[in-house]
């Protein structure tokens, strides 16, 4: 499984004239071949950003049904499960406060707390700098990792 960026979801919605559309549309039509989530604090940040452009009703799509938007699964806080509410907050700070103190934003530190809890295979962002020599797990780029994917079928009917 690869976790997904929130800006991959606001670049989709949000900024059709980007230079960068284009190619982000590629991997949102591809979404379905191959297992991704986003982190529900990914999820969260993402609608947050959102409801400045949403109406209420899409607002509550996003947080509510974001994966029949986007074919994504929405993954639980990391860890949670099998500690206490107490015991879990304490080291889900401590972890994220590791990550900030390499000089990431608060975002970006959960989303990378997650990617390792959760031993994903990539973290997929149009922001790889923000994550460059920050961990050993792989980093990619949209285009990079659309580059690692088995090509598209070809329609032969079209």
């Amino acid at each position: 499984m690869v976790l997904l960026d929130s800006n991959i979801f606001i670049i989709d919605r949000f900024y059709r004239n980007d230079d960068l559309y284009p190619l982000n549309q590629i991997l949102i039509a591809r979404l379905g071949e191959f297992e991704s989530g986003v982190s529900i604090f990914t999820l969260l940040e993402t609608a947050g950003v959102a409801s400045f452009n949403l109406s209420p009703k899409e607002c509550e799509q996003w947080l509510y049904r974001f994966s029949s938007i986007y074919p994504v699964a929405i993954l639980s806080a990391s860890g949670l499960e099998h500690e206490s509410a107490e015991a879990w907050m304490k080291k889900f700070i401590e972890e994220v406060a590791a990550n900030i103190g390499k000089r990431m934003s608060f975002g970006d530190a959960i989303l990378l707390r997650e990617a390792e809890r959760l031993a994903v295979e990539a973290i997929i962002t149009w922001n790889t700098k923000d994550f460059a020599r920050r961990t050993p797990r792989p980093v990619l780029s949209p285009t990079a990792f659309l580059k690692t994917l088995r090509p598209p079928p070809i329609n032969k009917g079209a």
